[in-house]
């Protein structure tokens, strides 16, 4: 058994490894208490001249989140230097990552989402007062136990690799989905990278998939600087936060004090009934057993990754984006064809409409025994079911054809809508996301438009809103149940 700090902590066994360390279960032999010992790892392209630069940088940062007293920042106890290695000594937190959290129990519900928000917010606003930008708040840096407020760990710890004296090692440390546009774009550190990366967890949190995600390094890149997604599950102000934050121009993104109202807001309007611990999601509707393939478990504790992305990449991605792709985007976000072979006729929602009603709830497991068609019902409770489980449906995409929900804005016309809501699900179809070879023949996707009467404001206990919201479906072509998901997880 390893011992560092003149034999004062002993490393038990390793909890996670990552791009910038090892942490290890340590043992206080002093105070009698287990702790959490993070090995810092220089990246292996970081030249022996900066190395003494770099292991300063760490150590200054380290102090400075040692004095964060934030209940919501992971405490830092002891700070070791031996053998030319550092060891930073933390508070040990029991308590699965946010990803894990919601990798094994799902989607948080919008009143623990808000509590998890207001909790993030006050430790991130307790750093940027102190001068600490974190840079790395992601899904695996957050920390949610059972009872008691979340922990965010990490704190000024990521900050020491883009020093600028180490521009050398031409390499970036972090995880791109997570990096705000104007930091990708070699932008000065400021508060509001953080907050779009709060956004963005958020999202993952309440949606359980990253916004931004994508299979390559390059396409995550590009994705941030030109995608604005729209949250699916969640609406009204949660859905206004998370949007505010993953405003891509940071002179007009959401601040401190305009998030706190929202989280304030989303508290007082969720359902009181809610569980408010974020340990435990409420207990599920019974439904009938189903056969669920085991899903990927990776060790509760304090997990510490990173992604090395060569600096010349981000230059060349932001470059084309700019050029090329931007360009692109300017209407709607959008370009490609606007349907297929296997779109079907384009339907209404609302008053006078093809589906009667106001708008279709809100999903969460994304997988239905309800296909869109004229005359039918709004979707019940029941119809929302395991991906596992027999269904007809699955949700494909959503869009936000207006992001005035609570304004009155003149309907765009059916034509309109049908074009924007046409060409965003055609390219959702045609995209990875959804599974499968040959998919014009087997399978059929359907676009889901507000009515005229629907777009209007309506004023509900005390609060405006209106159906701008554009829904997309896919099933199978032949019209036969599905038992397994069709889009990608």
């Amino acid at each position: 058994m390893r011992e560092v700090g003149n034999g004062r902590y002993q490393l038990v066994r390793e909890l996670g490894r990552g791009g910038m360390g090892v942490v290890w279960l340590g043992q206080d032999a002093v105070l009698g208490r287990d702790v959490a010992v993070k090995e810092l790892l220089l990246p292996g392209n970081v030249p022996a001249a900066e190395q003494a630069v770099y292991q300063e940088r760490v150590l200054r940062e380290a102090r400075i989140a040692s004095r964060l007293t934030d209940p919501a920042v992971v405490a830092v106890y002891d700070l070791v230097k031996e053998d030319d290695q550092t060891f930073i000594v933390m508070e040990l937190i029991n308590a699965p990552t946010l990803d894990e959290l919601v990798d094994l129990d799902g989607p948080l519900d919008v009143r623990a989402a808000a509590t998890l928000a207001s909790q993030l917010l006050n430790a991130l606003q307790s750093a940027h007062e102190s001068g600490v930008v974190h840079r790395d708040v992601k899904p695996g840096n957050v920390m949610v136990p059972a009872r008691g407020t979340a922990k965010l760990t990490d704190f000024g710890i990521a900050q020491a690799v883009d020093d600028p004296k180490l521009t050398a090692t031409g390499t970036l440390i972090g995880s791109p989905a997570y990096m705000s546009p104007e930091r990708l774009a070699g932008g000065p550190a400021s508060p509001a990278w953080d907050l779009w990366a709060l956004g963005a967890t958020l999202f993952y949190a309440t949606e359980g998939f990253g916004a931004f995600d994508r299979p390559t390094t390059s396409a995550t890149i590009l994705a941030v600087m030109s995608e604005r997604p729209q949250p699916r599950r969640v609406s009204g102000p949660l859905g206004e936060l998370i949007t505010g934050l993953l405003e891509p121009d940071p002179q007009r993104r959401l601040g401190v004090e305009q998030a706190h109202r929202l989280i304030e807001r989303a508290l007082a309007t969720g359902p009181q009934h809610e569980v408010v611990s974020l340990g435990a999601a409420p207990p599920p509707a019974p439904a009938p057993p189903v056969q669920v393939p085991p899903r990927r478990r990776r060790p509760v504790g304090v997990i510490m990754s990173a992604t090395l992305v060569p600096l010349f990449l981000i230059g060349a991605l932001v470059s084309l984006y700019i050029t090329v792709f931007k360009p692109m985007f300017t209407t709607w976000g959008l370009t490609g064809p606007a349907s297929t072979a296997a779109m079907q006729p384009v339907l209404t929602l609302g008053p006078e409409g093809d589906i009667k009603g106001d708008g279709l709830r809100a999903f969460h497991k994304d997988c239905l025994t309800w296909t869109p068609r004229k005359d039918a019902p709004e979707i019940r409770s029941q119809d929302d079911v395991g991906c596992y489980a027999e269904h007809e449906t699955e949700l494909l995409d959503t869009v936000l054809a207006n992001t005035e929900t609570e304004k009155d804005v003149p309907y765009p016309g059916a034509d309109e809508l049908t074009k924007i809501g046409g060409t965003a699900c055609t390219r959702t179809f045609l995209s990875f996301a959804v599974l499968g070879e040959d998919k014009e023949k087997t399978l059929r996707y359907w676009v889901v438009i507000p009515t005229a009467e629907a777009w209007k404001v309506k004023t509900e206990n005390g609060y405006r809103r209106s159906s701008r919201v554009i829904h997309c479906f896919v099933g199978k072509a032949d019209g036969s149940k599905l038992t397994e998901p069709i889009m990608k997880p």
